[in-house]
């Protein structure tokens, strides 16, 4: 049987993490492991996590963000013989055939990468079902965001990217291609290692039989200056890696306009610097 491991990384969100722990547990895909890394968080999890036996724990002595913190996971249950990784942000949870339809998904489209129907927390309304990479404005667009679920997205299909909140992957692509680039620290990580993985030749599908509920930027906080700085930057940094001279210079010309945005203004600044990780938030 496949041994799939599951990555949860917390950064002071305790409460929500434990919740996806416990769901994951009661999975009815039997040959898991879970691991939950912890970016240095103040909420308390280090002694909460005591109370479970089956639980690998890795603390990291300063927060590494969503890309070097699930890195840490990840190579962890690489070292345990996993092959494959299911990447859960800590606020999500999921069904109970999740797993199990996942890695079906995986064998049934002959998949590297294969990501979940993603609902709104406690609700039919849909946040991930597909993601569209507009190259030309360098944005990840969701597939369906906000529309009630009446089965319009029931089948399998290719898809640009799977969202970081929940997605599976072989170990050969990360053989392959590496890890998720930490220099992003938060947002378009998991675009830029899809985007690496395509360019190598993986096949990447959305399998909405694995459904997964998400209560969205709980940690961050969506719409926040923090969010609007990583986005500012890393889309600048995924431009910069992948992408033609007139993408990047219209970027540019877009940061040039937002100057008066003083965490946008930061966000250009630690760009031309070379900033990058944690930057100067």
């Amino acid at each position: 049987m496949i041994k799939v491991a599951v990555v949860i990384l917390n950064f002071n969100v305790r409460d929500l993490a434990l919740k996806c722990v416990d769901t994951v547990r009661k999975s009815t895909y039997q040959n898991t492991e879970i691991i939950l890394v912890d970016n240095a968080s103040s909420d308390g999890i280090a002694e909460e996590i005591l109370k479970y036996k089956d639980i690998r724990f890795i603390r990291n002595e300063k927060n590494l963000g969503y890309s070097g913190g699930n890195n840490a996971g990840i190579k962890k249950a690489l070292e345990d013989g996993a092959d494959f990784v299911l990447v859960l942000n800590p606020d999500t949870t999921i069904d109970k055939n999740c797993i199990k339809n996942l890695v079906d998904g995986m064998e049934k489209n002959n998949a590297d990468i294969v990501g979940p129907k993603i609902y709104f927390s406690k609700s039919k309304k849909i946040w991930y079902v597909g993601g569209i990479l507009d190259l030309n404005n360098v944005i990840g667009k969701h597939r369906g965001v906000d529309e009630e679920d009446k089965g319009q997205y029931d089948d399998d299909s290719g898809t640009d990217f799977v969202s970081g909140a929940a997605i599976m992957i072989k170990r050969e692509v990360f053989e392959k291609i590496g890890f998720f680039d930490d220099r992003y620290f938060l947002y378009y990580e998991d675009s830029d290692f899809c985007y690496r993985a395509k360019k190598t030749g993986f096949k990447i599908f959305y399998t909405p039989q694995a459904v997964v509920y998400h209560e969205n930027a709980k940690s961050t906080g969506l719409g926040s200056p923090l969010q609007d700085y990583y986005i500012t930057r890393n889309r600048m940094l995924f431009a910069s890696k992948f992408l033609p001279l007139r993408t990047r210079f219209a970027l540019f010309r877009e940061a040039l306009r937002n100057l008066e945005n003083p965490m946008r203004r930061l966000a250009f600044w630690d760009f031309l610097t070379g900033n990058f990780g944690k930057g100067s938030i």
